[in-house]
């Protein structure tokens, strides 16, 4: 397995795995990414100027992309302080792989730690209890919600 930036060429295997979990989540009543707005909203062409300001990764297993995850350094809509931080975006697997998500965890945690950052952050759907308990799960805590474009709850695991 290995984790590596993505290049032009997959975002159309990136998109296909960001569908099929829009599909999963539809298909199991799970309140997350709704096929009704991500997609339209987390196109091509945003990944593509993503990719020019931040920092998109696949994961590659045998030659198949299995995940993939977008990392900023800054993120002034939901964290207004200045902490040295990553945060972590469009985190997402392919479905039937279990396991890659932590594998991708422990990946941010430690080019965190290279990088001299302190946490790593992300927000998600604050009406998902599953989400919200994987993270809880995983070490991350709790920081509060809100309802600036959708209702969120942030999470912050340090960095050690």
């Amino acid at each position: 397995m290995e984790i590596k930036l993505a290049e032009k060429k997959n975002i159309p295997e990136i998109l296909e795995i960001i569908k099929n979990r829009c599909d999963w989540f539809e298909k199991n009543h799970i309140e997350q990414w709704g096929n009704w707005y991500y997609q339209d909203l987390y196109n091509e062409k945003y990944f593509l100027e993503a990719m020019k300001k931040y920092s998109l990764y696949i994961v590659e297993n045998q030659n198949e992309i299995i995940g993939t995850f977008l990392l900023k350094y800054e993120n002034k809509i939901y964290w207004k302080d200045k902490e040295k931080a990553v945060y972590l975006d469009h985190f997402v697997t392919k479905i039937g792989n279990p396991g890659v998500g932590e594998i991708i965890l422990e990946f941010i945690q430690k080019l965190g730690r290279k990088k001299g950052l302190n946490y790593l952050r992300l927000e998600c759907m604050r009406i998902n209890p599953k989400i919200n308990e994987y993270y809880k799960n995983h070490g991350f805590q709790d920081k509060g919600q809100g309802n600036e474009s959708y209702e969120y709850r942030l999470w912050e695991k340090e960095i050690v």
